[in-house]
């Protein structure tokens, strides 16, 4: 498969990219989860020759541009970044698949775009995480306080870039795993080496939605769905299975791995449900 880094813009930002294969074939939007960088998905692509990956930075992550200073991280803004991609690339329609903070992402844009969304493919998430309508006073109280500061938490400098691989590796994933991320995650300064993501990603969100309105989103979710579970979702399990319940058309996959299965997991195993699951579309 044929691999390309390349740099699009959305009109706002500069998003580095990641491209596998031929750009005939059915085309993959692929969404990493927070923190980590279009390398999370470097194990699985392979495994899916007769597919367009793309696969961004997401803005603040991996080498992608961090938003402007007054700018925030929410969801609702990686949503307008990840149509202004696939704008900016000419996908009228696509398939979908996130992990994580990606798979929320993915999952509020498949209801709010259904007519470009073919299928959708969630790692380890459905629907976003949320807070308590009662939680969101203090929520916002705490988040500007973090803003009045106007001081960021700096990043960890390692005098190399094992040390800064290992620092990853000890937070959920292999020491394999950790150095794909590495690859487009650590930069190099003065002061060592350091993950690169935009400092920011560590404050709390201004706001974040409740459940009360992801749920309009998981029932608007019309294309097909395939849930890939795990023993370390970030999720609890019942509030996964209300959510489930949500969603009209729905396939659940529960694996053994962890949160990363698709970094560090039975990758063959994973990859074969998936293919599965893209190839009963007849369109593909």
């Amino acid at each position: 498969m044929q691999i390309i880094d390349r740099t699009v813009s959305t009109g706002e930002l500069s998003l580095a990219v990641k491209t596998w294969g031929d750009s005939a074939r059915p085309a993959i939007l692929a969404l990493h989860g927070w923190q980590d960088n279009a390398a999370t998905f470097d194990k699985l692509i392979p495994h899916f020759p007769d597919y367009y990956w793309i696969v961004p930075d997401l803005p603040g992550h991996g080498l992608s541009e961090h938003r402007g200073k007054a700018a925030d991280y929410s969801i609702w803004s990686y949503c307008a970044d990840v149509m202004a991609l696939a704008d900016a690339m000419a996908l009228d329609d696509f398939y979908l698949i996130g992990h994580s903070m990606g798979g929320g992402i993915a999952n509020l844009l498949a209801a709010l775009f259904p007519e470009r969304i073919r299928k959708l493919i969630l790692l380890d998430v459905i629907g976003t995480i949320t807070t308590p309508a009662d939680e969101a006073l203090e929520q916002m109280r705490t988040a500007l306080k973090q803003r009045f500061k106007k001081t960021l938490r700096k990043p960890g400098f390692y005098t190399s870039r094992e040390d800064a691989i290992a620092a990853r590796a000890r937070k959920g994933i292999d020491h394999e795993g950790a150095s794909l991320l590495g690859a487009r995650g650590i930069g190099e300064s003065a002061s060592g080496y350091y993950w690169q993501h935009d400092q920011r990603l560590t404050r709390k969100s201004l706001l974040s939605m409740s459940d009360d309105q992801v749920r309009p989103f998981l029932e608007a979710t019309s294309c097909p769905v395939l849930l890939v579970t795990s023993q370390e979702a970030v999720l609890r399990k019942d509030a996964i299975d209300k959510r489930i319940a949500m969603v009209g058309n729905i396939q659940v996959e529960a694996l053994s791995g962890g949160h990363h299965q698709h970094l560090d997991g039975d990758i063959d195993v994973l990859a074969l449900r998936i293919k599965q699951f893209l190839d009963a579309d007849p369109l593909s």
